[in-house]
């Protein structure tokens, strides 16, 4: 293909071959944050985190920060270990409880830690969504 081609019109020709958003991109260079279901900030829902040590399983009340169907990050006091399992419970002011089987999945930005739900919550999804009052998602 020349600039004869296209009849002289030298500015469309390199709209064609230069336009940026005909290019592969790699979405994980671009996404920073890579979490992909939406995330509810509530300062509504009481949380508390249950470790599981046969010696010593501690309650540890926590901080919500933002929670999803699939993780939440929470701001502990405790020092909790990164991949050690926790139950997580969940009480919302409309007295709906959930406990949630849970990982540890970030300690880098301690006191400030990520849990990561063993199973999708659909039903905590649904919950999320219907109380949702104040419209902060993260």
């Amino acid at each position: 293909m020349t600039n004869q081609d296209f009849n002289g019109d030298t500015d469309f020709l390199e709209e064609v071959f230069f336009d940026e958003l005909n290019q592969e991109l790699e979405l994980d260079t671009l996404i920073v944050n890579k979490r992909i279901s939406v995330r509810y900030r509530r300062n509504d829902i009481k949380a508390v985190v249950k470790t599981h040590s046969l010696l010593f399983p501690r309650l540890i009340k926590v901080l919500l920060l933002d929670i999803s169907s699939k993780g939440a990050a929470i701001h502990s006091d405790a020092k909790l270990r990164l991949k050690s399992r926790v139950s997580f419970f969940l009480q919302f002011d409309d007295g709906k409880r959930f406990t949630i089987e849970a990982v540890v999945a970030n300690t880098q930005s301690a006191p400030r830690y990520g849990l990561k739900f063993s199973a999708y919550q659909t039903e905590l999804a649904d919950h999320l969504l219907a109380t949702q009052t104040d419209l902060q998602f993260g």
